[in-house]
């Protein structure tokens, strides 16, 4: 099996591959102030639960755009897996270009989901990641990476907005019967929801229209991806897995 790191700022996944096949996946919040061993035990435990013995584990991949996490489960795959990681980074030769003014400036998240993307949906295409930051990412015909955009997430900046404002509260987000809200919650759940969906169509659109491109796969992954998904007008493929995918086949394709 291999096992496949990506240490987000909000989260950090881990997928078991067998094979080429993804079956099992857990979610860990991103906490700086676990330790080496607290990392390991919480790992252990999910595996374990699962009924998958790590100690099966062939190769291990990491993906990270938060370094003293990267640090932490090396150093945890050292001490305890006896194994030192494949770290994904920008200055790898990847098989693709990075088509950028600062490659090594790419954080591996991006790096593996156009990589995915490429291999698994087609090219050219445009990968939308819903995280901390909500990121566009778009591919060539040849696969390369040719640059994106980068905006503040939608729990980010809802969290911002309930921070502010002292009258306004968190809430669980629920799709809105309707783009009118009639109570605060719906006025909330309307304005962060469809302003959302709103934005990835119009940014998509104008994607779309400075390459002259149309009909190409749009592939969304991350947090509330499933959600926006079903109220978008674009046509998009959903893939909650899309970045362990990407981590994966980096792995087994330049190893």
């Amino acid at each position: 099996m291999i096992l496949a790191i990506d240490i987000g700022n909000t989260n950090t996944v881990l997928g078991l591959f067998e094979n080429s096949t993804l079956v099992e996946s857990w979610r860990l919040n991103t906490a700086s102030a676990r330790t080496i061993d607290e990392s390991w035990v919480a790992v252990k435990l999910l595996a374990e639960d699962a009924n998958r013995d790590l100690k099966s584990v062939k190769g291990i991949v990491i993906g990270s755009v938060v370094p003293k996490e990267t640090f932490v489960y090396k150093k945890m795959c050292e001490y305890y897996l006896n194994q030192t990681p494949f770290e994904v980074n920008g200055n790898l030769d990847l098989g693709i270009k990075l088509d950028v003014k600062s490659p090594n400036e790419v954080g591996a998240d991006r790096i593996s989901n156009v990589y995915a993307a490429g291999k698994l949906y087609g090219k050219p295409s445009i990968v939308v990641d819903f995280g901390t930051a909500t990121t566009y990412d778009i591919i060539d015909d040849k696969g390369n990476f040719i640059g994106g955009s980068i905006s503040p997430g939608i729990e980010t900046s809802a969290m911002h907005l309930f921070e502010s404002a002292a009258l306004l509260h968190r809430i669980d987000f629920e799709i809105p019967k309707s783009a009118i809200g009639r109570d605060t919650r719906s006025n909330l759940e309307s304005g962060i929801l469809f302003g959302a969906a709103d934005q990835l169509d119009g940014m998509i659109k104008r994607i779309l229209n400075e390459k002259g491109w149309s009909d190409i796969p749009v592939v969304i992954t991350g947090g509330l991806g499933k959600v926006i998904g079903r109220i978008i007008q674009t046509n998009v493929i959903i893939d909650d897995d899309l970045t362990l995918k990407g981590l994966f086949h980096l792995y087994t394709d330049l190893n």
